[in-house]
């Protein structure tokens, strides 16, 4: 008899869960569309005593909606073909805990890239990016003053790495 009601219990429960409506919350705003926003670049911030230089890719809203991003952007700097490297080079993602950050029309949103310099090294000329889980790419220039690159396409644990997407400071 228990089985039975409980049974009958638990289907009237999941019944109950179909008919009431979800709560008045807004929906979970659309991912953000290459052709909704620009990138660009903050200045390098100066390495002091550090190895690394460090700066932000950012995302602007341009659209007159608002849109989510969330997770880490594919970041390829482009440049001169690199006899052993090629003229690409796709950095790895820095680890982290991505959250979902909510851009209103005209917001912001950045990823830390962060590099190793190297006086004689690779100077890329572009920026490209590509949006978590979105088609298509955005480009911007590489940062000004040429800072050279040091290549590490191979490396374990390279000093050359993006972040993960965050509201814009």
């Amino acid at each position: 008899m228990i089985p039975r009601f409980l049974a009958l219990a638990v289907g009237a429960l999941t019944a109950a869960a179909l008919i009431i409506p979800a709560s008045p919350t807004a929906a979970a705003e659309p991912s953000c569309a290459p052709d909704s926003l620009s990138v660009s670049t903050s200045a390098p911030g100066s390495p002091g005593d550090a190895t690394q230089i460090h700066f932000d890719v950012i995302f602007t809203n341009t659209s007159s909606q608002p849109c989510a991003l969330q997770g880490y952007p594919g970041v390829d700097l482009i440049g001169p073909d690199d006899p052993i490297w090629g003229p690409d080079y796709q950095l790895p993602q820095q680890a982290g805990d991505p959250q979902p950050v909510t851009l209103a029309p005209g917001a912001t949103a950045a990823s830390r890239l962060t590099f190793l310099p190297d006086p004689n090294g690779w100077v890329p000329n572009t920026i490209a990016v590509t949006l978590p889980n979105a088609p298509g790419t955005l480009e911007t220039p590489w940062i000004a003053g040429g800072v050279p690159v040091a290549r590490q396409d191979a490396a374990s644990h390279p000093g050359t790495y993006v972040g993960p997407l965050h509201p814009a400071d």
